[in-house]
Parts: structure tokens; C-alpha cells; sequence
């Protein structure tokens, strides 16, 4: 690839931004404390937030979805402490606070040439000397920290590289054509080549792969690279008051071809295991106890249905205390009935019990399968999808990737509400979708 972008920029002139100035310096200090043993992440401050980082422990780890041509998947629980003042809803997520790679992390060391010096803590702070303005270290980056642990727990290494950072590499690419490419692929010329090469990588790992002569320093990375987020999963068990010990259940799949740093990181744990998570902020798909009377429909495909196993634990639980309860409807699709229903088993319970009052399939790939997807399901029980949206005591619950199945899910309930005796026309239906939406009656749980 770089053989390619060199010959198609032979002789040709570049428009290059300005390199930037350099702001963070790096004191090694062999007079330290320990560093904590916690996550580094974990007094900082967490993206939609509702409770500080908890410590827990893998209670559980099963994998419950495996075989050919159907990505594997995994059935988590976390024991943590009861004392940490948040009580969950079914809907509600939480964010697990990341690793990096241990191969990811000894490339980067050794590109870097620290390899003996991994764990050697040092100072970060701010070059008095930079002419950057209000410059200030990272808020995810320690004061003090290892190389080790930084690259590990502060720095995402998978991020795409801005072209400000491919620019500031070139100072530290020693071989002449390296540092050609890396102008292309910053350069104003260069935007093709920028877009084929580096977005489609993965971030500095695979960017400094194909520069060989390159060796930045560990401030530089500070000064580029963002910070490692936490991944959040959906919470598939409801809270239960008094419990010990207290849980959280999550399910996440493993695509093998393109692993995923947190799913590599989690399926590869032990029973006893220490993760770092929080709950994060309630959104609009939350289901709470007020909800139990509503009629509730939940659309979902793959893992996209395990934040219903809460709602359907939470309707067990509040059945078995004689509680009445609205009509409850699951509609689900998967790629295989025999070996990609996931948890099946509990599904089949919650019909026996009552919790669940119907289940529409779908399976994608079956190929004796009557319906393969969901939005052919919602169609056949139109009727039912009618009468939520124009129940006021009923609500829509979606779950799912926002730039594919969300759109689709909308677009196959417009055809249902179009198709209906009586039927505005599509512009109106659209807005009262819209409108359903803000007032909650139709809830999206959105995969970015």
C-alpha cells in the first residue's frame, strides 16, 4: 500500500499543516509510591455517569452461543459490594472500563524502544518551554504513571490518527520514504490515500506497522491520542433489593474476524476476576416499576434482546408478589434456531410463568425459516403494533444498531400505520412517530 501511494505522489508537491507544538514532558522517578492496583481510569470522571467506578468480581462467565457461521457469545455476571448507593432499572447499561491489548501494548513498547523500561513510573507534566496555549495534561492521564499502564489503560490505541498526528510523527521517521508517506497521508493532496489507509486501520498500531523507521515519543502519544473509553453493555438482570451478593448480568458476543479490545479482554477472564464498571445514566428505554401495568412490545435481534430479560425479571418478580401486569410481547430474530437462539431456555420460562405473554421469531439464515427477519414478523402481527402506537397505555421498546436495524424498525412500523384502515399519509405518520418518540411510548435503545 505505501509502495502504491509513494509511486502516485513521485515529484508531486504537498500542502502540509503545521506541525504542532509539543506541550508534555515525561520525568522518570524511581521515588514513588505504588501505583494503585485499581484501574487508572478510575477516579476520572465517566461519560453519562450516574455512579462513581465499582470494583467487582466475575461470578459467572459462560459462553452460551457457539458454531459455525454464528459469532460466539458470552453470559457474564458481576458480584459487587451493595453499598454503592445505585439501584439499576431494567434498560439501564453500564460502562466497563477498558484494557488494551497485551500485544498491542508490547508492540508499541518496543517501537518506542522501552520495552526494558516498561514499567518504569514516571512524572507527566507540561514543557515549560511550549508555546501551546492553556496547555494542560489529559484528564485520563495520571500524574504519575508507568509506560506499561499507560499504554495499557489510558491511551486508545485503535483510535483513527488525526492528520495533526500523522504530521507529528514525521519529525520521528528517520528512513526518507516513511516520512514521504506519512506527508501524503496528511497532506491536503493526500485525503484519498488518508481515507484508504489510515481510517480503514486500526489506529497507531497498524499506521506505524507500515512505518518501520518511526519512533515517536511516549509524550507525543499523550498529546494525541484520546483517551481509552469505557464500553457499555446492556444490564439483562433486574435489581433485587436485599440480594447478596449483588449483581449485574451482561451478555456480549465475540466476532472473531474483528475482536473487539473489551470482549477479547472480558471472555478471556476468570472466575474471581476483578472489573471496573459503572452504571451509567438512565435513558429513555428504561423500564421502570411504574411501567409493569403498561402493554409492552420489545423488538431486538442477537444480543439486541438481552436488556428484555431484566424487563421480563422484573415482570417475575412483581407477578410472583401478585402484582398485575400489562400484555407483554417479544418479538426477536437470530441467524439460527438450533445454534443462535440466545437463552432460549429463559425465554420459554417467563411464557410458562406468564411473565412473557407471546414470542415472534425470526431467523435470518434458517433456510426453512417462515420469517427471517423481525420487520416480517412486526407485519404479521400488524394489528398488535397498530393498537400500541394508539394505546395510550402501551408502549414500543426497540433495541439495536442505530445506522441499520433502528431506521429499518421505524420504517417497517410507518408501512404497518400506512397500511391500517383509516391511515394518514406517510409525512403525518412520520410525525407522530416523532412525537411518540419525545413522549416515550416508543423507546429506542441505541447501538452506536
Amino acid at each position: 500500500m505505501s509502495t502504491e501511494v509513494l509511486l502516485e505522489f513521485e515529484g508531486k508537491k504537498l500542502t502540509l499543516p503545521a506541525l504542532p507544538s509539543s506541550y508534555i514532558v515525561l520525568e522518570e522517578n524511581t521515588d514513588h509510591a505504588p501505583l494503585p492496583l485499581a484501574h487508572l481510569q478510575a477516579n476520572v470522571t465517566q461519560p453519562f455517569g450516574a455512579s462513581n467506578v465499582v470494583e467487582a468480581c466475575v461470578s459467572n462467565l459462560t459462553t452460551i452461543v457457539e458454531g459455525e457461521d454464528v459469532k460466539t457469545v458470552h453470559d457474564l455476571t458481576l458480584s459487587y459490594p451493595p453499598d454503592t448507593g445505585h439501584r439499576h432499572w431494567p434498560g439501564d447499561t453500564i460502562g466497563i472500563l477498558s484494557y488494551n491489548t497485551d500485544a498491542d501494548v508490547e508492540f508499541l513498547l518496543a517501537r518506542l524502544n522501552l520495552l526494558p523500561k516498561g514499567d518504569v513510573v514516571c512524572k507527566v507534566g507540561i514543557d515549560k518551554k511550549t508555546t501551546k496555549k492553556a496547555a494542560k495534561v489529559p484528564a485520563f492521564v495520571p500524574a504519575v504513571v508507568s509506560y506499561r499502564r499507560l499504554m495499557k489503560e489510558c491511551l486508545d490505541l485503535h483510535a483513527v490518527p488525526k492528520k495533526l498526528l500523522i504530521r507529528s510523527l514525521t519529525p520521528f521517521t528517520t528512513d526518507d520514504d516513511d516520512r514521504r508517506f506519512l506527508e501524503i497521508l496528511c497532506s491536503k493532496e493526500g485525503n484519498a490515500a488518508y481515507e484508504q489507509t489510515v481510517q480503514k486501520g486500526k489506529g497507531i498500531i497498524s499506521l506505524l506497522q507500515l512505518v518501520p523507521s518511526c519512533r515517536p515519543t511516549v509524550a507525543l502519544l499523550i498529546e494525541h491520542l484520546p483517551r481509552l473509553m469505557p464500553r457499555p453493555y446492556s444490564i439483562a438482570n433486574a435489581y433485587r433489593e436485599g440480594t447478596r451478593p449483588t449483581t449485574v448480568r451482561f451478555i456480549f458476543s465475540h466476532n472473531a474476524e474483528n475482536p473487539g479490545i473489551t470482549t477479547s479482554h472480558l471472555r478471556a477472564l476468570g472466575i474471581g476476576a476483578t472489573v471496573h464498571f459503572y452504571f451509567r445514566q438512565s435513558s429513555a428505554f428504561v423500564y421502570e416499576q411504574r411501567d409493569l401495568k403498561r402493554n409492552i412490545i420489545m423488538v431486538g435481534t442477537g444480543t439486541g434482546m438481552s436488556p428484555y430479560l431484566s424487563f421480563l425479571q422484573l415482570r417475575a418478580d412483581a407477578r410472583a408478589r401478585g402484582e398485575t401486569l400489562g400484555r407483554a410481547e417479544l418479538i426477536v430474530g437470530f441467524r439460527y434456531r438450533d445454534r443462535g437462539y440466545l437463552c432460549k431456555a429463559e425465554v420459554e420460562e417467563y411464557l410458562e410463568t406468564g411473565a412473557l405473554d407471546a414470542c415472534y421469531e425470526a431467523f435470518s439464515r434458517d433456510p426453512n425459516a417462515r420469517h427471517k427477519y423481525v420487520q416480517s414478523q412486526m407485519k404479521e402481527n400488524g394489528t398488535k403494533i397498530v393498537e400500541n402506537i394508539h394505546n395510550p397505555h402501551a408502549t414500543l421498546y426497540v433495541c439495536g444498531d442505530s445506522k441499520v436495524l433502528l431506521p429499518q424498525i421505524t420504517e417497517t412500523v410507518i408501512d404497518i400505520l400506512a397500511e391500517a384502515p383509516g391511515a394518514e399519509d406517510r409525512d403525518a405518520i412520520k410525525t407522530l412517530i416523532g412525537r411518540l418518540k419525545k413522549e416515550g411510548k416508543y423507546r429506542e435503545d441505541v447501538w452506536l
